[in-house]
């Protein structure tokens, strides 16, 4: 009999697809050098811009290039399966209440052998939630490795063939596993990984579409058209929870990765390197809670940051050296990496046309105007071929307005990156709307920068000083002053809604029976399905 391989099918795309790939590539080329050859290196910010858009070039090339083909696995759905399975819920601070709902979902997923809840605080009321669902609860006297060692210690205290890992936040589905397991019939399968999605819709992460209830979400891009590309080069990525690994697997690893912040990426890569395959999944399989102000949200692309140039300028795993990758899941790893330099980028974005019209110089030699109508023409071309690329998932105004909140937290990160590291925190739960005063006011000031720009560009073009620098400039900031604004006074206005958010009346069971409805595979809230497999034992506590 013939061992399974992981079978994949491509999405069929529309025939003008290929056809701006080839464009795009092309003219990006073509753009790349003459904007070299029109640099003025003859002021500061002249080299500034040019680096800023060489950088924005460079990473739209590999944005482009990564998402040339969208490919999804076969269906391999296995029902009463004898592989052991547990199931690994790593925890810090979270409140019961966010906590309980997750494990009720772990102890009902068909065939558990065991649910281990990994509680690195030590909490007695913890222990007693795990003793009321039949969970086995596990206590760190050590706590070195955040996360990733708290699930490495989870990994000494189990012998399963294979291990699920969620969040503390996220309430799996009983079809996780059957939905999974099939491909790990393919030895060479390493992980098997499902979207992050979420059940607090009503976070200001969201924004509503007609006749969707759910509507865009802020990592839509990411989940929905960037993660099912890299099925076709093998270079999925382990985001950390809704997953399932092969033990033997991370055993050659080490088990998770435990020096970045970023473990879930940092383990993926190392996986990779020594061969392994991973599969990406377009159903959700879990949901969870996601932030729900500002503060929280700075400090998880903050985290996101700097992990990710840590591991990608500091550490002996980065996609720059390390040995095992091929090409194309080099790429795609710096492509994901790199991305967190977007906010230095942003940044010279917004000083190169406020020191031009400033100074009355533009960064470039010859014909700003040219230069102008040039620059725009290629970025027309660029967001015209990520929105067609993105299939569905990139929107033009949402999508860039987050951009441009994540500027600041890049920013912050980059203390890290120079060598002074921050420990570990974790994203809080049940936080309510409210932000920190001074975190709102940095954003406000972020925006009155930009705003400010605009006013002495629109002030000199009125005044008929350096009209031509003036109006480009003043075009820029416009754009970015729009995307600052459309991100600020949704956020300001979300913090004033009034009345909390629905989940928040709902015991654990009514929101497990919540999350139920949510799935793809149901339609109206089900029955919570009895655990098939005997209940674990709890563990004693190391």
């Amino acid at each position: 009999m013939t061992p399974y391989r992981l079978r994949q099918t491509t999405d069929r795309d529309p025939w003008y697809l290929p056809v701006l790939y080839v464009a795009f590539l092309t003219l990006a080329a073509v753009f790349a050098v003459w904007r070299t050859v029109v640099a003025n290196w003859g002021v500061w910010f002249g080299p500034l811009a040019w680096a800023a858009e060489m950088f924005g070039l460079v990473t739209s090339i590999l944005f482009v290039v990564s998402l040339r083909r969208a490919v999804r696995p076969v269906p391999r759905v296995v029902t009463g399966t004898t592989k052991t399975v547990d199931i690994l819920i790593p925890t810090l601070n979270e409140p019961l209440s966010v906590l309980e709902p997750t494990v009720i979902g772990a102890t009902r997923v068909r065939g558990v052998r065991r649910v281990l809840v990994l509680d690195d605080a030590a909490r007695d009321e913890v222990r007693e939630l795990a003793d009321r669902y039949g969970a086995g609860y596990l206590a760190r006297t050590e706590r070195g490795g955040a996360k990733a060692g708290n699930l490495n210690s989870g990994l000494t205290a189990t012998d399963a063939e294979f291990v699920v890992t969620l969040d503390a936040d996220h309430v799996p589905l009983p079809e996780l596993i059957e939905q999974t397991i099939g491909y790990f019939d393919d030895p060479q399968v390493a992980v098997v990984q499902s979207p992050q999605s979420f059940y607090n819709t009503e976070s200001f992460t969201f924004r509503r579409r007609r006749g969707d209830d759910a509507g865009w979400h802020e990592q839509a891009m990411f989940y929905g058209g960037i993660q099912p590309t890299k099925n076709r080069t093998n270079s999925a990525i382990y985001t950390g929870t809704s997953a399932m690994l092969r033990r033997s697997a991370l055993d050659t690893t080490g088990g998770f990765a435990p020096d970045t912040p970023t473990e879930d990426i940092h383990t993926s890569l190392r996986l990779h390197a020594r061969g392994w395959r991973s599969v990406y999944l377009r159903t959700p399989l879990a949901y969870g809670l996601e932030v729900e102000n500002l503060e929280e949200y700075y400090r998880t692309r903050r985290r996101w940051a700097s992990g990710s140039l840590r591991l990608l300028f500091r550490n002996p795993d980065s996609p720059l050296w390390v040995r095992g990758l091929t090409l194309s899941q080099r790429l795609n790893y710096l492509s994901a990496l790199v991305t967190h330099l977007q906010g230095l980028n942003r940044l010279a974005y917004l000083v190169a046309p406020i020191a031009a019209v400033l100074t009355g110089v533009a960064p470039v030699s010859g014909p700003y105007a040219v230069y102008g109508f040039a620059f725009l023409a290629f970025m027309v071309l660029s967001i015209v071929t990520v929105v067609l690329f993105g299939r569905g998932n990139y929107h033009l105004v949402h999508s860039e307005a987050f951009g441009v909140a994540d500027t600041l937290p890049m920013i912050d990160a980059l203390r890290d990156l120079a060598g002074g590291e921050r420990g570990f925190g974790v994203s809080r739960k049940r936080t309510g709307r409210a932000s920190g005063a001074g975190l709102t006011w940095a954003y406000r000031a972020f925006a009155a920068v930009n705003l400010g720009g605009l006013g002495i560009a629109v002030t000199r073009l009125v005044q008929g000083e350096h009209v031509v620098i003036a109006a480009w400039s003043a075009a820029f900031l416009t754009l970015s002053s729009a995307y600052a604004l459309a991100f600020l006074v949704t956020m300001e206005r979300y913090e004033r809604r009034i009345g909390a958010p629905a989940y928040l009346r709902l015991t654990p069971e009514e929101l497990y029976q919540h999350v139920l409805g949510l799935s793809t595979t149901g339609g109206p809230v089900r029955p919570a399905a009895a655990p098939t497999a005997p209940a674990p034992r709890p563990l004693a506590a190391a």
